[in-house]
């Protein structure tokens, strides 16, 4: 993770506190499927077991984002629209910290 991300996670985004955000991002089909590819990986089941013994676990490091639940808590959002255009698909958003 990008330590200006960890920072923001860690401290709960209390630096961006009055920030506000308005635009239209697009989102691209590589994004997309991304996203879907993520999902369906987390989907997966966890290997069958086998009679060997199985090696020791590395140590956990933490790389993984916040809940977003978590992160939504903080999001004042006023406008969220998607839509399609010229076959892409867009996202307005208006939204504060």
């Amino acid at each position: 993770m990008h330590p200006v991300q960890e920072h923001l996670f860690d401290t709960n985004f209390k630096d961006l506190a009055g920030t506000k955000i308005e635009g239209t991002i697009a989102l691209s089909e590589e994004l997309i499927n991304l996203g879907v590819m993520d999902f369906l990986n987390s989907l997966k089941a966890a290997p069958e077991a086998s009679d060997q013994p199985a090696a020791p676990a590395p140590p956990a490091v933490p790389t993984a984002a916040p809940d977003p639940k978590a992160l939504l808590q903080v999001l004042n959002v006023e406008q969220l629209q998607v839509r399609m255009e010229a076959g892409r698909l867009l996202v307005d958003i208006k939204a504060g910290v």
